[in-house]
């Protein structure tokens, strides 16, 4: 594993793998946008479809400093048409869609995440592991 700055990383782009860690600093979900534009590049995931992908890891990244404020970890894996992301982080809460309020600027994170993959849901560790992993699945 290699330090970038706040965060690590491991995996190769190469191989359709990269997983990164991150403490939950405000500007994590520009970080990974970041981060993540190459790495979609390296696997010739392009456009909207590029798109989509940018924005769920935002809204889900967005939602641990948010919600969680625990370290977390970011894993993303291509496999032919598909695309895995994998949040983990530190906090039992279970992520649950809002209503949507009309009047307020946030809460749409999980609808948008919803909207746009093929599947998400999330996954609660056991009690010697706290916390919890969000998964999203999106065409590729």
């Amino acid at each position: 594993m290699t330090s970038i700055g706040t965060a690590t990383t491991e995996g190769d782009a190469a191989g359709g793998h990269v997983c990164w860690s991150y403490g939950p600093a405000p500007d994590a979900p520009a970080g990974v946008r970041r981060r993540l534009g190459p790495v979609l590049e390296a696997w010739r995931v392009e456009g909207e479809t590029a798109e989509d992908v940018l924005l769920v890891v935002t809204e889900l990244v967005a939602n641990v400093v948010d919600h969680a404020g625990t370290p977390f970890e970011i894993t993303l894996h291509r496999e032919p048409g598909v695309l895995h992301v994998f949040v983990r982080d530190g906090c039992r809460e279970v992520p649950e869609p809002r209503g949507m309020d009309p009047r307020s600027s946030r809460g749409r994170g999980l609808l948008v995440v919803q909207a746009v993959c093929r599947d998400w849901g999330y996954e609660l560790h056991d009690a010697d592991d706290p916390g919890k992993t969000v998964h999203a699945e999106l065409a590729a």
